[in-house]
């Protein structure tokens, strides 16, 4: 009797713990983070620094003054937008410190690398103090841009091992949006000039 127990125990332990082994999906919103990376990547490169000036357009017509009084178009942040305070405080360091990397970028000295992050490429003709500055800008941006991938990540509640699709979604974005004459790396690892 103990044996046929013990016999009938280990026939059904695979099945228990084949019962017990459950495979999860994790779920990775890809288009939700496309399109935050579209929108911070094509935030950054245009952005300028600095505010738009705004201009006031008369309304011609017989309704003119009318359509003053009335009712406004609204202009309300999208709901599928991924965005916080950190996210834009993350957005906003790199905007400005892509403002000071543009001569940078003109000169083939600093380029895009295949996994987004911006690489030193070529310190020729720079000064020692220039050749400083350049990497204490690179290494703050790239530090920025991690920290952004992370932020991203968190916004839209995915798990950490999760952060590197994230990654790989802004690096196309970066390259893909980068100016005409930039350097950046395929995924190939090999440089070419836009």
């Amino acid at each position: 009797m103990e044996s046929r127990r013990k016999l009938w125990l280990w026939a059904a332990a695979p099945l228990v713990l084949g019962a017990a082994c459950v495979t999860v999906n994790i779920y990775f919103p890809a288009a939700k983070v496309e399109e935050a990376a579209k929108q911070i990547v094509e935030e950054v490169y245009r952005d300028t620094g600095e505010k738009p000036q705004t201009r006031v357009v008369p309304v011609r017509g017989a309704g003119g003054w009318a359509a003053w009084l009335g009712p406004r178009a609204a202009h309300a942040e999208d709901a599928a937008t991924v965005s916080n305070a950190a996210i834009r405080a993350l957005k906003d360091q790199i905007t400005q410190r892509h403002a000071q990397l543009g001569p940078y970028y003109k000169q083939g000295q600093v380029g895009i690398d295949r996994d987004g992050y911006l690489e030193v490429r070529d310190t020729g003709g720079l000064g020692l103090p220039q050749v400083a500055n350049l990497k204490r800008l690179v290494e703050a941006d790239n530090a920025a841009r991690r920290q952004l991938y992370q932020e991203v990540a968190r916004a839209l509640n995915l798990q950490p091992e999760q952060v590197g699709q994230v990654q790989e979604i802004f690096a196309r974005e970066w390259r893909d949006k980068a100016q005409a004459g930039w350097w950046v790396q395929d995924d190939a690892g090999a440089w070419k000039k836009r």
